[in-house]
Parts: C-alpha cells; structure tokens; sequence
C-alpha cells in the first residue's frame, strides 16, 4: 500500500502514506476485502486503536477510511498526523495546548474543505475542546470521527499517557476517536484502560499468508505483470510468488513493495532471482533500518546493540542444525522463546518486531521443553542470509510458505542469551536525530530520497545545520534558497519526517 511515484526530477519512493499527495492516493492505493473489514471498523462508532509495526499500513488505512467517511457524507470525518515536533518536545498542560490547538486548526480546516459555513474556533483546553465537538455535531447533524494517526512514537512514550487521557475524554457518543499506535506502546497512563475503553486492531499480515489470495490480490492490482504466468519458471506460479514475498518480509507491506519493485520490468523470474532479491533485501534493507533508527529511540537508543545482538543469536540458534550433517535440510522459520526470557527483553522485542526483523504470531504456545511463550514468525531475507549454503530451493520455499516446518525452540534455562547485556537507561535522553548533522539526511539505503549534496551545501549556508533546525525553518525561509522550489521542499519535509518519527 505504500508505492512508485513521481517525486521530484526523478522516479522515488513514497515511504509513508501521510507523505502520498491527496491527488494520487486513490491511484495508489488498494485495498482487499481483508483491509475493508478493517476500515469498516474505523468507521463505525466507538474507540479504536489499530496496532501495526513500520510499514504495515496503518497511516494507510487511516486515510482511506477517512476518504470513504467523506465521500459517503454521513460522518463527519476528521484525519489528522501528529507528526509535529512540538508534541514530542512537551508533555502535560503544554502538550495538551499544543495538541488542543492543532485539533481545532484541523478541524477547522476540514469544515472549510466540505464547505460547512462555521466557525470551530480554537479550544484552548479539553474542557472546552470536548464541548465544542458536541455543539459542532449537534449543528451539523453528523457523528464525528477523529482519525489521528502517528500517535505512538517509540522514543518518548511519556508523553504518551496524556495522548490517551485525550483520547478517552473526547470520545463520547457524538464523537469517536481512532488512533494508530505500534506494538509494544506501555503508558497508556492510570485512566486508560486499553482493552476495555478501546478496541484494538492488530493489523499484522503474517497470519495472513496463508490466506493465498491477499499478497496475490496486491500483487494483480499494484504490479500486473508480476502477475502473469508467463515470467515464472515451471516451479514457481504467481499466486507461490506473492505468499512468498508477503511470508519473507513478515507481512509488512511497506518491505513488501519494496521487495516487488525490484522484480518489476523483470522478463523471467526464477529462484535465483527470489535468492538474490532476499540476500540484497537484507543488506540494504533490513540492516540499515537499524541504523536509521537508532537516533530515533531517545532513551532507548542504548537498546539497538543488544537488539541486534539478539536477533543474530535467534538466526544462529535456527541455522545450528543445518551445519549438523543429516540433521535438517531446511531452517525453522519460526520459534517459540520462553516468555520468561521475552519479559527479560521485553523492548528490545518490541523493537525488532516494530522494525519487522520478526513478527509475533501468537501470544502464547506450549513448548515441548515445557513452559510457554509467543511465537515469532522471522523474516526470511536475514534467515537466508546466513544458511551456510545461501542459497533458497523449492522445499525451502514450500515449507515457509505452507508452515509445515516444527517451530525452533528457547526455552527458560537455555544460555542462548547468556551474552546480552542490558545497559542502563537515561530518563533524561532526547531524541539522538534532532542534534545530528543534517548530512545524516543525505541519500542512502536508509534515506531512499535523502538530500543531494548540493542541497546540504545550500542549507548550511544558510545556517541551517542539524535536523532540528531544518525541522523548525518556516517555509519561506527554505524557498528564498537558490533552486528550492516546492517540490524540493516537500522533499526536505519528508525526509525529515522520516528522520524523526518511524
């Protein structure tokens, strides 16, 4: 759900869905019947959380739900990215005149867009925010929907706990909120009760694989020609294709169109090509997401080695019996690991499950050493990478595919991760990628339309030298630089975005 464009002078990526210009949404986007269910439910009345790692088309859905909910007229329709770094800068009273503030201009803006001829005003607290929704929904005759999305930011989860006392006080029965949030979000603070003042989504795919139409159905809509039968070889179909890709990258979608553009324009398309399509998904892919995220997690910054250094003892555990001779011919791909030792690193697993390294597929599992723990389906690009030969087969990809391996198993007294240290954690950390040189935003695998260096040069003369100074440049002062026009300032926002939030 996340696709080409054009951007720019040249073909690039759009990464994020909040990043999709209005105009090209529709022609960018589909949805099955399994999103619709989805987006069903985010219309419909009452509080909603929808739980999804980066890139599994959360801010999608969102966007499409509100373009249904306006089109169809019935609901008053609101959707709105908190993707502003004020509210990750503050907490308490200031966060909520911030975010009261924001609400307001959005809501008015919205009224605007549909031609509503009335004045929302600009609520300065809740109290008052919550009164002029219910007056706003008696004058207009309409339920209100307020979609917001980036609400959860896995760096700075503090100020969190006032996000969700909003989030219970506004909604009532005029008005339902919605809010998109990743796996792992804790503080939810003392008077939000997640599972009973919400309903949540979890919108992960991976179970989905099975299901051998949706990756199929993405497939025939986004990329046609990868579709057809003619450019598979004799032992691999279309449809074997599509479970594959939407299987190795563990159902995330933003990886999963990833992984398709480098097959489209292909002639044929072979298990050679699917094996170097893998190995190159995770070196330029999947490492550099940690590098690109590491800035980004504030006081858990200090996580990403340990992170890493878990989930290559993970891969090495699985790939162990492959060295044995006669032992396994083809690596689990799943694994059950003791909730014990899960609750020991608990953020580092929400950490690679949020950045799709792994997925968790259920919540808990007997294991046959005894005790139980989630199950966690692993991508399969970092799991081919190190099988001792390399090198994917058709009885390797019809295991993965159907399911049919044994899951690898840790249990609670296993040294596996004897090794992991945790290090201490700093309260007081701020987002590491705001202080950072503004050339960490250059182009490169982890920012696929980074800035040139022309652009870097220009913006430093300028006085413009870190990712927080180009985060708070007013507009204007960005376009009275030489050839900065708007498209290459939309490109200066996104990339910014990304840089700051996931």
């Amino acid at each position: 759900m996340t696709i080409k464009a054009q951007d720019d002078s040249e073909g690039e990526l759009i990464l994020a869905a909040e990043e999709c210009p209005d105009d090209q949404f529709e022609q960018l986007h589909a949805f099955s019947s399994y999103d619709d269910v989805i987006i069903r439910k985010l219309s419909a009345h009452g509080p909603v959380l929808i739980r999804g790692g980066r890139g599994s088309g959360k801010s999608a859905l969102l966007i499409e739900a509100h373009r249904r909910m306006k089109a169809a007229g019935s609901v008053f329709s609101v959707y709105m990215s908190l993707r502003y770094l004020p509210l990750l800068q503050s907490d308490g009273p200031e966060y909520i005149g911030h975010f009261c503030a924001l609400l307001s201009e959005k809501i008015g803006r919205e009224l605007r867009s549909q031609s509503i001829d009335m004045d929302f005003g600009t609520a300065e607290d809740e109290v008052s925010l919550q009164i002029s929704l219910l007056r706003l929904s008696q004058n207009i005759g309409k339920r209100i929907v307020i979609l917001f999305d980036d609400a959860a930011h896995i760096g700075r989860e503090k100020p969190l706990e006032v996000f969700f006392d909003l989030f219970r006080t506004l909604s009532s029965s005029t008005t339902s909120c919605k809010a998109s949030i990743y796996p792992g979000v804790t503080r939810f603070g003392v008077r939000f009760d997640v599972f009973n003042d919400s309903t949540v989504l979890d919108i992960s795919r991976s179970s989905a694989v099975g299901a051998s139409h949706y990756f199929f159905d993405v497939l025939k809509t986004r990329y046609p020609k990868l579709a057809s039968r003619d450019i598979f070889s004799d032992r691999m179909t279309p449809e074997k294709f599509a479970n594959l890709l939407g299987r190795a990258v563990v159902g995330n979608m933003r990886a999963f169109i990833l992984a398709c553009n480098r097959f489209d324009g292909h002639e044929k398309i072979n298990i050679p090509s699917i094996n170097s399509c893998f190995l190159d998904m995770a070196t330029d892919y999947y490492w550099p997401l940690m590098e690109e995220v590491a800035p980004k997690l504030g006081v858990y910054e200090p996580l990403i080695d340990p992170a890493i250094k878990i989930f290559e003892t993970i891969i090495e555990h699985i790939c162990r019996p492959l060295r044995v001779a006669g032992s396994r011919s083809v690596a689990q791909d799943r694994i059950i690991i003791h909730r014990k030792i899960v609750s020991n690193f608990a953020k580092i697993f929400e950490i690679l499950e949020y950045l799709g390294f792994m997925s968790k597929i259920e919540a808990s599992r007997g294991m046959k050493s005894s005790g139980r723990g989630p199950v966690y389906a692993i991508n399969l690009c970092s799991l081919l990478e190190q099988i001792p030969t390399k090198r994917l087969t058709i009885e390797m990809i019809d295991d993965w595919v159907e399911g049919r391996q044994d899951l690898a198993e840790i249990h609670a007294s296993s040294s596996t991760f004897d090794s992991v240290s945790m290090p201490p954690l700093n309260e007081g950390n701020s987002l590491g990628i705001l202080s950072k040189d503004i050339e960490v935003l250059a182009k490169s695998p982890a920012y696929p339309y980074g800035l040139t260096e022309d652009k870097i040069i220009k913006l430093k003369s300028a006085g413009i030298n870190t990712v927080y100074d180009l985060a708070n440049a007013p507009d204007f002062e960005l376009l009275n630089l030489e050839r900065v026009g708007s498209a290459t300032l939309k490109r200066m926002r996104d990339v910014t975005l990304q840089a700051i939030w996931m």
